[in-house]
């Protein structure tokens, strides 16, 4: 009898389980969590509430759910993934209340990064690897928080939340062989775990507004670039990269002027600089190099001529790990001074820029159509 007991209750844990599973609503993109480096430690924990999970090996799985009022331990997984006292090939928790994770970075762990929905973890060698599944809009909240929400812009969150779900239109496919869509971090799109800062509720509130508002270009969704500042100037797809876009323009940007990373300097040893140059073959003097950055001008340049070859500003940028293009360079005692404008790219919405003009009045369609041209806006369900 004992026995029948037993089996009953584990048949109702399972149907509970699944409707626990379906209930949970997982609209947005698989994530691939803390991308900018390798790890071998993580660390979750569900704060409170009910939750699912589900331990998966070639043999078998193993499922537990939890109730609110049942104590929920904090797991620590390494690389081989134990769970049970059994090697698992992937781990997977579900619940509709917060699930925070870290992972050890060297001998220092991350901050706690918080998501709703459901969290993979997965043996990846001798690493691990998470992968995040939330709504859309939790999703594009945490990335319009992560890309410039965390102070509360008004009518730029909504300016921000069409390009990131723009962007996330054209790019969704863009890592689905490795079992997810998007990274999270600049390679995709800055994800940092649903909004939580001070501002998350502004924040979720413009997310909302705009409803799942795409932006278009004859009909077809934008690649929405945007970057940090633009020095006052933007600059042309094709001047950084080689794409040339119809909708993206260069403009004189005034409202990027106001932002506090509109202004930078790096020096650089003359022995580095010449290192870089020499095997492009230039091998000019100090003079030359003083003459040269004397004609350049005060406008972002796309390009140096040197001699009779053409250098593309973007690769030396990220060689010497400049914040922007738009600089100016001076000879001194210790090398080579380079004084520069603005932050990131330059192509498309200075998300700086567009914090002043929505402090200024400007509705979030004004902000994109002052920084791009002849776009259209149109929900997703309708395209």
């Amino acid at each position: 009898m004992r026995k029948l007991v037993v089996l009953f209750l584990l048949a109702h844990l399972g149907v509970q389980a699944q409707e626990f599973l379906e209930d949970v609503r997982l609209s947005g993109p698989r994530v691939f969590l803390f991308a900018e480096d390798f790890y071998s430690r993580a660390q979750i924990k569900v704060k409170r509430g009910s939750y699912l999970l589900q331990a998966y090996n070639k043999d078998s799985t193993y499922t537990k759910a939890y109730g609110p009022d049942d104590v929920h331990p904090l797991y620590t997984f390494r690389a081989e993934l134990m769970f049970n006292r059994a090697e698992c090939d992937s781990i997977t928790i579900t619940s509709q209340d917060t699930i925070v994770i870290r992972v050890l970075r060297g001998n220092k762990w991350t901050e706690e990064r918080p998501y709703i929905g459901k969290l993979i973890l997965r043996n990846n060698l001798i690493y691990l690897d998470a992968i995040a599944r939330t709504s859309m809009e939790d999703y594009l909240a945490g990335v319009v928080e992560a890309e410039g929400g965390l102070a509360g812009r008004g009518s730029y969150l909504q300016a921000q939340a069409v390009l990131a779900r723009t962007w996330l239109m054209t790019n969704e496919k863009k890592h689905i062989e490795d079992g997810y869509h998007v990274k999270d971090d600049q390679s995709s799109q800055a994800f940092k775990g649903v909004a939580h800062g001070g501002h998350a509720k502004e924040v979720m509130e413009a997310v909302l507004s705009v409803q799942d508002t795409v932006a278009l270009y004859k009909g077809k969704p934008i690649i929405g670039f945007y970057h940090s500042n633009s020095g006052g100037q933007t600059a042309l797809p094709n001047e950084v990269w080689s794409q040339s876009l119809p909708y993206c323009r260069k403009v004189v940007d005034p409202f990027s002027l106001k932002g506090s990373k509109l202004n930078w300097t790096q020096t650089h040893s003359w022995e580095q600089w010449t290192g870089y140059w020499n095997v492009e073959g230039v091998n000019w003097t100090r003079a030359q190099w003083q003459e040269f950055f004397n004609g350049l001008g005060s406008d972002r340049k796309s390009h140096w001529t040197i001699g009779e070859k053409s250098y593309k500003l973007e690769t030396v940028r990220r060689a010497f790990k400049w914040r922007s293009t738009f600089v100016q360079g001076e000879i001194t005692e210790e090398g080579v001074h380079i004084t520069g404008r603005g932050f990131g790219h330059g192509v498309g919405m200075a998300q700086q820029g567009a914090m002043h003009m929505a402090a200024s009045g400007f509705t979030w369609k004004e902000i994109l159509d002052f920084y791009f041209k002849d776009l259209e806006y149109d929900l997703v369900e309708n395209r």
